[in-house]
């Protein structure tokens, strides 16, 4: 989950540096296509049936609730701070605690529920519901928090009989066929010297995602979802050298607060887990 983050955090800083050149559904599309080439040569390479699928109907919700998220995302970096979008998004995370206890039927006490609220807490400081400096494109992380919640849980129901490659081809065709459907908003020509970053773009995507599903195939949402906090300290770390962007106290605090929260979920879970109960 470490690396994922650190490649999640560089993928998301090239989408940032695209998005002023390109509208959001062709950022989508390239990259996924981009993608798709790179799993398909890589699972032939490795021997593997491209859509040998037991199972479409979760590789069709993973890839719908990507695509909504990667829209709403990419959409945001147009007018938010990368680092800023990030935490928000972040809230995650904390979904996935929820979502764990009443889809996948994983033990949440009363301890993390209140770890939770706090962390919601955090999310509403970031925000700040009201204020002059709130931006209508504040919300849009927030779409993506509840949309990656969603999309991890059910790759933790698909880890136990699909491929790591296969999920992230699936999930890749899907965000092209969403991307196609934007053809008509603004598509503007490639640069040539975009087409490098592109391709880093995607090969960050398809090597974060690749473990992001094994970190969810060999453990529990609950005990898995803190650590990609860590992809907060990278994402501020590109915000900074890269735009000069730099969170003020307010923002600080409020990821703060959210990654508290969510370290403590993590460590209450490995306590109970211990425990045997």
């Amino acid at each position: 989950m470490l690396f994922a983050g650190l490649f999640l955090s560089t993928n998301d800083a090239i989408t940032k540096w695209l998005v002023p050149n390109y509208p959001p559904g062709e950022i989508i599309f390239i990259q996924a296509i981009l993608i798709a080439v790179i799993v398909a040569i890589w699972m032939r390479f490795d021997g593997e049936v491209l859509f040998e699928i037991r199972r479409w109907r979760p590789h069709l919700y993973r890839g719908v609730l990507y695509a909504i998220g990667s829209l709403a995302f990419v959409t945001a970096l147009r007018f938010l701070p990368l680092a800023e979008v990030v935490a928000i998004s972040f809230a995650g995370p904390l979904f996935m605690t929820l979502f764990g206890r009443l889809f996948l039927k994983e033990s949440v006490g009363i301890q993390r529920l209140v770890a939770v609220s706090i962390g919601f807490l955090g999310v509403l400081i970031v925000i700040r519901p009201g204020s002059s400096t709130m931006h209508w494109a504040i919300l849009l992380p927030l779409v993506v928090a509840v949309a990656d919640a969603f999309r991890d849980m059910v790759t933790r129901t698909m880890t136990t009989d699909e491929s790591s490659k296969r999920i992230i081809l699936t999930t890749a065709i899907i965000l092209a066929l969403t991307g196609a459907a934007t053809s008509g908003d603004g598509w503007q020509p490639i640069q040539p010297t975009h087409i490098f970053w592109y391709a880093f773009c995607a090969a960050s995507f398809v090597i974060a995602h690749f473990f992001l599903i094994e970190a969810f195939r060999y453990a529990p949402v609950v005990v898995v979802a803190p650590f990609k906090y860590v992809q907060l300290i990278w994402s501020i770390l590109a915000g900074f050298f890269f735009w000069g962007e730099v969170p003020d106290i307010i923002v600080f605090m409020g990821i703060t607060v959210i990654v508290s929260s969510g370290l403590y979920i993590g460590w209450r879970e490995v306590q109970l887990n211990r425990r045997g109960i």
